[in-house]
């Protein structure tokens, strides 16, 4: 500062203009953790009694807590997250009744969706989830999990944003929120092994041009999973023994 000289005060135009231009930077890391943690937990990257940790996750994402506490608390009121009595957020041991509830509904709404869609289905929607479903077998053949994972629930959410609603696709990503962590225990499930038989019989019922039959083709791949996961619930709910350890990486963008 010159001698002599005052700092001069900014006037409220001027701050507001400042304050106007940091809120994209901050909604931007907002939504930067949101697409992590939602995209993380619809394909079982995270895991049933899975503790979030805070910190690990802000390193992670390169962010400062706070976004990360807020996106935690909005999982926590949309169910996909709970608090323990201790205070930690963790991602929920589904019970026997609730992952039976969420199975059931999933398969009326997805149903839906997947019935609205074949009644419109272009013969591109047909190549792109051949395609995805062949990269699907690929991964299902190589073992590879996370790629499993990533292809089923792309398999899915391009066959049910093909239907146009914009009513369904809210309520099916809030079911994939509170289902997508166990999906990654159907595939150690020994009584189910995945192999994509049902995505099969989806595409099969896309070409013919039979809606009803993709619908039934698609209530039997949510039910066959549910089934098999309510197999292996036990009293304490479903949970990995080995899920606080679990690092997935993923694509989240």
């Amino acid at each position: 500062m010159d001698e002599g000289t005052m700092p001069t005060k900014k006037t409220n135009t001027e701050e507001a203009i400042e304050n106007d231009a940091a809120k994209p930077a901050r909604g931007h890391v907002h939504d930067h953790v949101q697409r992590y943690m939602r995209r993380g937990l619809m394909v079982g990257a995270f895991l049933p009694g899975q503790v979030m940790s805070l910190r690990k996750l802000a390193v992670g994402l390169g962010t400062s807590p706070m976004p990360v506490r807020e996106v935690l608390s909005g999982l926590v009121v949309a169910n996909a997250l709970e608090e323990t009595k201790g205070g930690s957020l963790r991602v929920p041991r589904l019970s026997s009744d609730k992952l039976s509830e969420l199975f059931s509904v999933r398969e009326m709404l997805e149903g839906t969706a997947t019935e609205m869609a074949a009644k419109k289905a272009r013969p591109e929607l047909i190549d792109n989830l051949t395609t995805i479903n062949r990269q699907l077998l690929v991964a299902i053949e190589n073992r590879d999990i996370l790629n499993c994972l990533s292809f089923n629930q792309k398999f899915h959410f391009t066959l049910y944003e093909a239907a146009g609603s914009e009513v369904l696709m809210p309520l099916i990503e809030s079911l994939w929120l509170q289902s997508g962590p166990t999906i990654y225990m159907s595939l150690l499930i020994p009584s189910m092994p995945w192999s994509a038989a049902h995505h099969k019989e989806i595409l099969a019922a896309l070409r013919r041009n039979e809606p009803p039959a993709a619908k039934k083709a698609v209530i039997q791949d949510i039910r066959t999973t549910g089934k098999a996961l309510l197999s292996v619930t036990g009293s304490q709910g479903l949970e990995l023994l080995f899920a606080h350890n679990s690092e997935l990486q993923f694509d989240y963008e």
